[in-house]
């Protein structure tokens, strides 16, 4: 029975990550072709010549800590992408770009505010990462405090010239009420700001379904495992404009 078990949830494992290879379009892609910011991203990247520093904000999940068990996060599978696989146009490396993860694990968009200038305002991104909403929705409780505490993240990064990206979090088995309520905060905030959007909820759910069924991309309740980053930045690829089909990286193993 064991040797079953063992044996069914290895396709369910195969079946699920052929699901991700190529998320199929879901309305944060097709909302981003029409915003200014992507039009400047791919002309950032097209760029030969002036690398980019790529900036990641987050808590826990963006963080990568503990529950990758070795394997890379979804911001160095972005680094990989963008640093070494070729891109397009051109197809040549963007060796010279620099990617800087400054989450930390538990954090909410309140707390990264009290750390914005060493988190953020010391350096120069033009393209800055945005993931919170996970601990806020238990931690902080109040989604007007969230709402603004996330625009004015999203405000600050405009003031550095810089690209912001806001991120819905992956779905999670908690079953707190409250994170549905969050996802939509930063889906209302995207749309009124005009700030580019990689919906990670969005694609898991239709991938894979509603809670116990995303188990296979989880570490635990709330944290992806290898799996689920590869997810992650497939996705992340995809809202963007750089899926490459041919790329290893945006691929599941």
């Amino acid at each position: 029975m064991k040797l079953i078990h063992t044996l069914i949830g290895t396709l369910c494992m195969a079946f699920c990550a052929h699901a991700a290879d190529i998320p199929a379009p879901e309305k944060s892609t097709e909302d981003n072709l029409k915003l200014p910011d992507y039009k400047k991203l791919h002309q950032l990247v097209g760029a030969k010549d002036k690398p980019i520093l790529w900036l990641f904000l987050g808590d826990s999940i963006t963080h990568g800590a503990l529950h990758t068990h070795g394997w890379r996060s979804y911001p160095e599978h972005w680094q990989e992408v963008i640093k070494w696989e070729p891109r397009k146009p051109g197809g040549y490396r963007r060796t010279n770009d620099i990617i800087v993860n400054t989450a930390v694990s538990g954090e909410t968009a309140s707390g990264f505010l009290k750390n914005i200038d060493w988190r953020l305002n010391q350096f120069k991104p033009q393209v800055v990462f945005i993931d919170f909403g996970t601990n806020d929705a238990v931690k902080i409780g109040k989604i007007d405090v969230f709402k603004k505490d996330l625009t004015t993240i999203v405000q600050q990064i405009r003031r550095m010239k810089a690209i912001p990206v806001l991120q819905v979090s992956s779905p999670n088995m908690r079953n707190n009420p409250r994170d549905f309520e969050y996802s939509n905060a930063v889906r209302e905030i995207a749309a009124k700001e005009k700030v580019l959007l990689v919906d990670h909820a969005a694609h898991w759910k239709k991938a894979m379904g509603e809670n116990q069924a995303i188990k296979p991309w989880m570490n635990d309740n709330i944290h992806p495992n290898g799996l689920g980053h590869r997810a992650m930045v497939i996705k992340l690829a995809t809202d963007l404009g750089f899926m490459d089909p041919s790329s290893p990286t945006l691929k599941m193993p």
